[in-house]
């Protein structure tokens, strides 16, 4: 494998494309896709699979930003003057390039090309970069002759006070991707969030406000610091995160496109607060249902917000597949919020919980495990480990242990069926 491919396909890899199921062998294969509300949604593995990459790439691209600025890269003859000009003391807004849909897949081969050896030495986990890139270039398509994914905004200048995220578009299977990055060193206030976990209060989205009772009608509470990474930010200079990442999807957001949010680790619990946001939207360009896949996500709401979280799913205007290691201590944390007001966590969305040789499907909404959800979700994990089973290496080894299985099942499929969603959960209406 040459060495410049590490980032060159990082847009392509992107966009290819009882209460409890315990799976331990391999069934038939699905068909690819299946149509839902007028939208042709890939299997199980086939959706998520895109979106680990991505959460793994985001972390290497704003590195390759970060050098690029430091003055280590060659980008002259990539980017026009006027963006390079920008690039150097902005965040990197291409919008406008290729006749407004973005930067190119094919001109970003262009910049990893040219400063080949400088991404090797900046990218520290290169070999498992180099066996996701070597699995997209056994399936790519080898005519690199047409654009249809592009790089439209990655915001990461300001990474020491504000989350990093990126926004891609895919022509050809019609999404919109927002990506945000996890947590990386104390040079940034990643850790700073994570550790401010007192409760905020989140206004109630405007599509669930009737269906609601009481306090629940105008707020639910949250993880502050989560919650401010992307709409209170008191050191952001500008816009709220929240605010940049409208403006940035809202023009790409085409009829028949959807959006997609994805994340690993401190990136999948922003992911998962975005997407809660853009499903109870009222906005008419926001499509439902927004579909949100994250890795190793730590716990983002109450039991309030996990209601109103659960009511989007029933109403049919978010897709939420949580996937996470068995042995991972971090989707345990936190089990309860600090401060005065101290509650219980609560996780949301369909779990996909991954073993060596099998996996566990399971939602809140399942009755009568309650107590054994809690045994499983409990901080009693092998710390020692906590940087093998929180790797998104490890999730993807387990993931293909049963690729022929996940392939056998859709998202959509899952939240039809009764046993895994429970008696209460009905999308009959839909």
């Amino acid at each position: 494998m040459k060495t410049y491919t590490f980032v060159s396909f990082v847009f392509a890899l992107i966009f290819q494309a009882g209460p409890f199921v315990l799976a331990t062998e391999a069934g038939a294969l699905a068909s690819s896709t299946k149509s839902f509300g007028g939208y042709d949604y890939p299997n199980l593995y086939d959706e998520a699979m895109p979106m680990l990459w991505a959460s793994k790439l985001v972390y290497s691209f704003a590195k390759l930003l970060q050098e690029g600025r430091a003055g280590g890269l060659d980008l002259a003859d990539t980017f026009p003057p006027e963006v390079l000009a920008a690039y150097k003391d902005e965040r990197l807004d291409v919008r406008d390039l290729g006749e407004g849909n973005g930067l190119s897949f094919n001109a970003v081969l262009k910049i990893v090309v040219a400063n080949a050896e400088n991404l090797k030495e900046i990218e520290s986990e290169w070999e498992y970069v180099g066996n996701i890139i070597q699995k997209i270039q056994a399936a790519e398509d080898a005519d690199q002759s047409s654009d249809d994914f592009f790089l439209e905004t990655f915001s990461s200048i300001d990474a020491a006070t504000q989350c990093v995220y990126g926004v891609l578009k895919d022509n050809k299977n019609k999404r919109v991707v927002v990506v945000f990055r996890g947590s990386t060193d104390l040079s940034t206030r990643d850790w700073q969030t994570n550790l401010s976990a007192q409760l905020e209060g989140m206004k109630t989205p405007k599509l669930l406000k009737d269906s609601l009772q009481g306090k629940l009608k105008k707020r639910v509470l949250v993880h502050r610091g989560f919650y401010n990474y992307i709409f209170n930010n008191k050191r952001a200079k500008g816009d709220q995160r929240y605010d940049m990442i409208l403006n940035d999807i809202k023009p790409f957001v085409e009829e028949g496109y959807k959006i997609y949010v994805t994340g690993h680790s401190l990136g999948a619990a922003l992911s998962s607060l975005l997407a809660f946001k853009l499903a109870g939207s009222d906005k008419s360009w926001i499509p439902k249902p927004i579909t949100c896949i994250s890795y190793a996500s730590p716990i983002v709401g109450t039991d309030g917000f996990r209601t109103a979280f659960t009511l989007l799913e029933q109403m049919g205007h978010i897709r939420y597949l949580r996937v996470n290691n068995d042995a991972d201590t971090v989707p345990t944390i936190p089990p309860f919020s600090l401060g005065l007001k101290r509650r219980m966590m609560k996780h949301v969305g369909i779990n996909l919980r991954l073993y060596d040789d099998s996996f566990i499907l399971s939602h809140p909404n399942s009755n009568g495990w309650g107590f054994v959800n809690a045994v499983r979700n409990s901080v009693l994990k092998p710390v020692w480990s906590v940087l093998k089973y929180h790797s998104l290496q490890t999730h993807e080894e387990r993931m293909d242990a049963q690729k022929e299985t996940l392939q056998n099942l859709h998202l959509n499929d899952l939240y039809d069926d009764g046993k895994l969603l429970g008696k209460e959960f009905n999308r009959d209406e839909l």
